[in-house]
């Protein structure tokens, strides 16, 4: 379930730079460039850090790094090269998922200025499910999670989804304790009656800084995700009326 979270959670970074073609960081200088770096920690005492590389802006060309230029990832005392693992995209999977800083450095050869961005990967948590799950969670009752520690005073992100429900995402205080109401978890017109695994995710994450070489709105996130699964069953009433998928 571990790397389906990641899957998840990297959804959004993986569609970074739709530019059709590539151009050679030896061609860029540092401050041309936009970085959107992401380290998440999915419970599993690892940390992976990923970075997509374009020119200009979220949505400019991608990049490749060549000659000197690499990558470099920091989770607390272990460092790691980060590699190649797409278009414009580096990411590296280094052991530790303490609350520590992450640093990413952009090393360039003599002829350009390096870059450096910084983030606190935030206090990792337990979760667990509240509810009795063995035969299913009708949607007509709230689904429950509890996880420790808390962080009091913080904030925490939650979604759900699954293939018979809508997805949904909110924020929630984090206090150990969260409660999703029927409303939370509605059924998919054309699925009504039907039952599937469904995914709660919780989600804690701070902001880095970036250097500000780089180009204006480059970013560095830090999460924490945990998650749960459990089959998610008709309610007692629920049946399909006839109108097609709305959200």
């Amino acid at each position: 379930m571990k790397k389906h979270m990641v899957r998840l959670a990297l959804g959004a970074l993986v569609s970074s730079g739709c530019s059709l073609e590539d151009v050679d960081s030896d061609a860029i200088r540092t401050q041309g460039m936009f970085a959107d770096i992401l380290a998440i920690s999915p419970g599993n005492a690892s940390t992976l850090v990923r970075v997509q590389l374009t020119v200009g802006g979220d949505d400019g060309t991608n990049v490749t790094l060549v000659g000197e230029d690499r990558l470099e990832a920091t989770v607390g005392e272990v460092s790691r090269e980060l590699g190649r693992s797409g278009r414009g995209r580096y990411e590296e999977r280094i052991d530790g998922d303490a609350a520590n800083d992450v640093t990413v450095r952009l090393l360039r050869g003599s002829d350009d200025e390096p870059a450096t961005a910084t983030a606190r990967l935030p206090e990792p948590f337990s979760m667990v499910l509240e509810n009795d799950s063995s035969e299913g969670i009708s949607r007509s009752v709230p689904v429950i999670v509890s996880w420790s520690p808390a962080a009091a005073g913080g904030t925490a992100r939650w979604s759900v989804e699954g293939d018979c429900i809508w997805s949904e995402s909110g924020d929630t205080p984090d206090d150990g304790y969260l409660t999703l109401e029927p409303e939370n978890l509605r059924v998919r017109g054309t699925r009504a009656g039907e039952e599937c695994a469904v995914e709660l995710l919780l989600e804690r994450s701070s902001t880095g800084e970036v250097d500000p070489i780089l180009v204006p709105g480059s970013k560095f996130r830090a999460v924490q995700l945990r998650g749960v699964a459990f089959v998610s069953t008709p309610a007692a009433d629920e049946s399909y009326d006839g109108s097609p998928d709305a959200g």
